[in-house]
């Protein structure tokens, strides 16, 4: 493992806006030239939209950024708004709770320096709201 972190806390959000998720920034980290790195985010999470709204959704990018905290690139699969990592049920509020993981491999290609791993999440579909509960990201190589 080169890092790993965890949030127990649940957290909300709302906008248009893709937001970093608090907490699942990983620490700095040593990755040689082409050094492959597997990502792995997991946690708990709702989607608020309309009643009648069951195709909202809200996804999640894993990026990583340089040491001074600059993005470097997104990984696949999460590039994008398309990849769902949660979705509403057609009821209003927080409920059909969800716990999920994705899990991204890269590293090739990026020069040697030292990086961190970011998860930033956004709202699809017409959500209105989105929630995550217990989470944890972790590296690994």
């Amino acid at each position: 493992v080169l890092t790993a972190v965890t949030a127990p806390a649940n957290w909300t959000f709302a906008g248009a806006a893709q937001v970093a998720v608090p907490g699942m920034t990983s620490a700095l980290f040593a990755n040689p030239l082409n050094g492959r790195f597997v990502v792995t985010f997991s946690g708990e999470c709702a989607v608020n939209a309309p009643a009648g709204n069951s195709s909202a959704w809200t996804d999640v990018d894993i990026v990583v950024l340089n040491a001074a905290g600059a993005l470097v690139r997104t990984l696949p699969p999460t590039v994008g708004a398309a990849d769902a990592f949660c979705a509403s049920n057609g009821t209003a509020g927080f409920d059909g709770w969800e716990s999920n993981s994705i899990t991204a491999v890269n590293g090739v290609g990026l020069p040697a320096g030292v990086y961190r791993v970011q998860v930033r999440a956004r709202l699809n579909g017409g959500a209105t709201g989105g929630w995550f509960g217990e989470r944890s990201l972790t590296v690994i190589r």
